[in-house]
């Protein structure tokens, strides 16, 4: 599902990261553990195509990354710092996301509402605490219907019990 091939990213003559290579195969669960600076976001930010490589090679299911449309309506991306509309609620979001992810599943939205007892989906989302900001990033990541999630510190500012259910 993920090949990273000798990857190499320069920033102003720093190199940030120096002939990384990775392999995730489909249905895999992998984790990024390292020190604050070894890389883990400029990593995660190349397999989202965010970044483009000096060198080396970024593949999920074949394609590569950068540039790719099609390769991005395969997986989703949930970032350390969430962003949202400045004033939506968890509706306008769903309503979004419908219109830019073709796969999104609506009635998935619907059955899932219920995971979520604690959002109300009439607030606005940059009201909510942390926590359930991060919640509403992952009900609508899994309406997307993704082929792979890729979490940048997933769990951050969720409480015990929603990590476990996550």
């Amino acid at each position: 599902m993920v090949e990273v091939a000798n990857l190499v990213k320069e920033f102003d003559g720093f190199r940030a990261l120096d002939g990384v290579d990775m392999s995730v195969k489909s249905g895999a669960i992998y984790g990024l553990v390292g020190p604050n600076g070894a890389g883990k976001s400029t990593l995660l930010r190349h397999l989202t195509g965010i970044y483009r490589q000096n060198n080396g090679t970024v593949k999920i299911a074949g394609e590569d990354v950068y540039e790719n449309p099609a390769v991005k309506e395969k997986f989703v991306f949930i970032p350390d710092d969430i962003f949202y509309f400045m004033q939506a609620d968890t509706m306008e979001m769903m309503r979004f996301y419908e219109g830019i992810y073709s796969r999104f599943d609506k009635k998935l939205f619907y059955r899932l509402q219920e995971f979520f007892p604690d959002i109300d989906i009439k607030r606005n989302i940059r009201r909510l605490s942390k926590g359930m900001q991060k919640q509403v990033a992952f009900w609508l990541a899994v309406c997307i219907r993704p082929e792979l999630l890729i979490l940048d510190e997933p769990v951050d500012g969720l409480d015990p019990v929603m990590r476990d259910d996550i």
